[in-house]
């Protein structure tokens, strides 16, 4: 089972310089291969294959006096750039996301290390690590759960990621092909319906409500200052660099805090329940509407539906999606009458068929659970299609 344990680096002054030069070696062969395959493609339509990068890479590249300083890094290392550049490729071509762009130093900045550039010897429960003959007894923070579960599973690393982040601190991501940190006990729930929503981020079948931190919201004042407090140094001075990594590390705690609070979340939901059933949202069409954008980006709706599906995988828990038209809100869950007339502002409503009174995320996670039963036991087979009460109304009496 692939997992990645994520640690703080604490590089000296030689190392941080070190860590510079190769991120900056490796955004400049990345951008140098994808202005060749660009410039290769306008001249006769052809598509440059990773060998051929390969040999631009070793035989141009390394090679030419200008560059001579590529061969100060290991060549291993600045190679991965080529692999990460087809693998954007795949993703515009096969999963539609967006054109490979060229990379700057002003954003987020990580380069790769293969199996073959990560020492052997290296001890993670003393602290400090070694990735390449270069780069030697770097420190580094993490648990000490971590520590023991990076010093069992050394031998199935797979590789690792060094990530600077804007607020200038050092990450790595080490990829290991391990056991699971921890056995959980089988379920007490074994479905279970959720709502997503902006004043309760979940509101759940059972009736259970958890309230959404609102971290920025909550912030804007400081927010608010610090931005202005950037905008008013004068460009390219020492004082404005100072304000703006200190911009970027309210920003790194506030979104540290947010990411603690959705895996603990993440967590409940798959230590209590065997089968979780959310919607399929359209986070890019509720994006439009403008006086919700803000407090629906702040939810990260894409990144908590990340964390459910690889924990399921983890460990052996299902989650069903229902269709995002679905009118789970809008559906009485004691008959099934459709509400039409429902409204975003309607927080409770009264069904006119049964007169059952339904308070509005409640009454969805109630509709959202019937339906993601109905497909979780139509793909494992266990249900036969049946006509509903309201299909069975609109057929012809005669």
């Amino acid at each position: 089972m692939l997992k990645a344990i994520k640690i703080r680096l604490y590089p000296n002054k030689s190392q941080e310089e070190y860590i510079n030069k190769l991120l900056g070696c490796y955004r400049f062969v990345y951008n140098s291969c994808l202005n060749k395959k660009k410039e290769a493609y306008l001249v006769d339509k052809s598509n440059l294959s990773l060998k051929e990068l390969s040999c631009y890479f070793h035989n141009e590249l390394t090679k030419n006096k200008d560059y001579l300083w590529l061969n100060e890094h290991n060549t291993k290392v600045l190679k991965q750039s080529i692999l990460n550049l087809m693998e954007a490729y795949n993703n515009f071509f096969i999963n539609n996301k967006g054109f490979p762009k060229f990379k700057t130093k002003h954003n987020k900045q990580s380069c790769r290390f293969p199996l073959e550039a990560i020492s052997k010897k290296n001890d993670y429960e003393s602290g400090s690590l070694t990735l390449v003959k270069q780069f030697k007894n770097i420190k580094f923070k993490t648990s000490d759960k971590y520590k023991k579960y990076l010093s069992k599973h050394k031998s199935n690393i797979k590789s690792a990621t060094l990530t600077k982040v804007k607020s200038g601190n050092y990450y790595l991501n080490i990829l290991i092909d391990g056991d699971l940190m921890k056995q959980i006990n089988r379920p007490k729930n074994e479905f279970i319906g959720i709502d997503l929503g902006i004043k309760d981020f979940i509101v759940d079948s059972s009736g259970q409500s958890i309230k959404n931190i609102k971290t920025k919201r909550n912030n804007q004042k400081k927010l608010t200052k610090l931005h202005k407090e950037l905008s008013k140094k004068q460009k390219n001075s020492k004082n404005r660099d100072k304000s703006r990594i200190k911009l970027a590390k309210f920003y790194e705690k506030l979104n540290n805090k947010k990411e603690n609070y959705l895996h603990n979340i993440s967590n409940q939901l798959i230590n209590e329940n065997q089968v979780i059933i959310i919607e399929d949202l359209n986070v890019k069409g509720m994006l439009k509407n403008h006086h919700l954008a803000k407090s629906i980006q702040e939810l990260s709706l894409h990144k908590f539906k990340e964390m459910l599906l690889y924990k399921a995988k983890w460990y052996n828990r299902h989650i069903v999606q229902i269709d995002r038209y679905f009118p789970s809100s809008k559906l009485c869950s004691k008959c099934e009458y459709k509400n039409s007339d429902l409204k975003l502002s309607d927080r409770k409503w009264i069904c006119s068929e049964c007169g059952t009174e339904h308070d509005r995320d409640y009454n969805a996670a109630i509709n959202i659970l019937n339906e993601g039963k109905k497909i979780y036991k139509d793909k494992i087979g266990l249900r036969c299609p049946k006509l509903t009460p309201l299909e069975s109304k609109s057929i012809d009496p005669r």
